[in-house]
């Protein structure tokens, strides 16, 4: 029996890779928005703190925490008019891990400077601090508040700090999607469109900035909204294709004639360094930061043979080629050219759920000295998935044991009751063979039955030419077309 077990594997060797680190220069970010009540105003500030940045205090032999004081100054001129001042802990972890929080404070209308210090209190050296100018001027006209940028968002009816309108709503203190993100969330509200003298829309679209005050359209969306007091606005949008660069989110009030009424922006940074993938781009020195690096020689094999289950028959050449080669970077190199083909955002998150697919496709259908996801069984679900009818016939007396798979809805095709029969003409464990399929592009056996029966003498054969003949007499226990045609 062979079994590598190696997403398990892979698990603990990432593992290694999350000692603690203590370092310098707090790397903190901060947004803001002003919101209201039924009687008052307040801000609303949002603070992130990069878990790599700030110093992490062992606990015990695996466990870490960080601890940072916050002030929060709301000031006009040298008066302060608000703060807040506290300790904000992380959870007690076994690796760094960001730390995030929300704070709000009542502001009347008027222009203020926002002030938020940071220390590091396992290292008071570490310090970083923030401050920008803003202005309440909440009345009774028309009022669309900041843009806050979402981590991620879900319903919610808790009293959680970072939960508000029904929804949990994280924030995304540093502007920035990484190479992981597939989709922008913002949220902001509007105030006082009851005023208006009819309905309204609300149009977002991000622009890309090209340089030289240029600015180009890359999506955009609407909302059609009724007059009210109040009103929220939450939306997801699907950035997974934005190349890497600098982007302007803008949210505007429109009447239904599509006069502008008011507007907002907010800047921010994408990173989709796979977007594109061209493979002379990828540089050692790139390719020594992915989760590859991570993989040994047996490592490498097992994936790559994973991998060939599922390849057509040209890039099965390459595979082969590269497997015979015995050369670590080169494997390496082509797994990860391999999923990030699968997944430009995050290619490691597509070879994890691989690999746990083809782990359990082994220990389903292993056989003999090959892999299970090596037996033609094996292969086709990796390629096409779990079935979605099956019949498994062992006590036909006529043939070994068969199985035959349906798929009602076959994507990968565009087909529709997609059949495979499997057969085990050796009668040797789990050793199927694939006889025929419907599926355009596999292999296709229209004297299958004949195959299938062929213990018994030719005059079983229906019909007059044996040569010819695909179909063999209806029998006793004989059942094998009748259940390959009617399921």
């Amino acid at each position: 029996m062979k079994n590598l077990r190696f997403f398990q594997q892979y698990t603990q060797i990432m593992l290694l890779f999350c000692l603690p680190i203590w370092c310098q220069a707090l790397d903190t970010g901060v947004t803001y928005a002003v919101f209201a009540t039924t009687d008052q105003s307040y801000i609303e500030v949002n603070v992130g703190i990069a878990g790599q940045t700030v110093t992490y205090k062992p606990i015990d032999s695996t466990q870490m925490q960080a601890s940072v004081e916050v002030l929060m100054l709301i000031k006009r001129g040298t008066e302060i008019i608000n703060y807040e001042k506290y300790l904000l802990n992380s959870p007690i972890v076994t690796a760094p891990e960001a730390l995030l929080d929300v704070k709000r404070m009542v502001v009347p209308n008027g222009s203020y400077t926002l002030e938020v210090q940071f220390v590091d209190m396992n290292n008071p050296n570490n310090k970083d601090v923030f401050t920008t100018e803003f202005t309440v001027e909440l009345g009774k006209n028309l009022y669309l508040s900041e843009i806050q940028l979402l981590n991620k968002f879900r319903p919610d009816a808790t009293a959680h700090p970072f939960t508000k309108n029904g929804f949990f709503l994280e924030p995304l203190p540093f502007g920035y999607y990484d190479r992981y993100a597939t989709k922008l969330a913002f949220y902001a509200e509007i105030y006082h469109t009851d005023q208006l003298s009819a309905d309204y829309q609300v149009r977002y679209f991000i622009e890309k900035e090209e340089g030289n005050n240029r600015k180009s359209l890359v999506s955009v969306g609407t909302q059609q909204k009724k007059m009210s007091p109040m009103d929220a606005i939450l939306v997801q949008m699907d950035i997974s294709k934005l190349e890497s660069g600098n982007y302007i989110l803008n949210v505007e009030i429109r009447s239904n004639s599509n006069a502008l009424l008011t507007s907002r922006s907010i800047a921010f940074q994408r990173i989709n360094p796979f977007l594109n993938f061209d493979a002379t781009s990828l540089t050692d020195e790139m390719l020594e930061r992915q989760f590859v690096q991570a993989f040994d020689e047996k490592a490498l094999k097992y994936t790559m043979r994973a991998i060939s289950a599922t390849v057509n028959s040209s890039e099965a050449e390459i595979l082969n080629g590269t497997l015979r080669s015995g050369d670590l970077k080169a494997m390496r190199f082509y797994v990860f050219r391999h999923f990030v083909r699968l997944d430009q955002n995050n290619p490691e998150a597509a070879f994890k759920s691989f690999i746990e697919n083809a782990n359990a496709v082994h220990a389903r259908f292993q056989s003999g000295f090959r892999y299970g996801f090596e037996t033609d069984r094996g292969r086709t679900y990796l390629r096409f998935g779990k079935p979605d009818d099956m019949v498994h016939v062992e006590d036909d007396p006529s043939a070994p044991p068969y199985e035959i798979w349906i798929y009602y809805n076959f994507p990968k095709t565009g087909q529709q009751n997609v059949k495979f029969l499997f057969y085990n003409p050796s009668l040797a464990g789990e050793d199927f063979i694939l006889l025929h399929s419907t599926a355009r592009g596999e292999i296709r056996n229209p004297k299958w039955e004949r195959v299938l029966y062929s213990r018994n003498a030719a005059d079983q054969e229906e019909g007059d030419n044996y040569n010819d003949a695909t179909n063999v007499q209806r029998n006793l226990g004989r059942n094998a077309r009748v259940y390959f045609e009617d399921f």
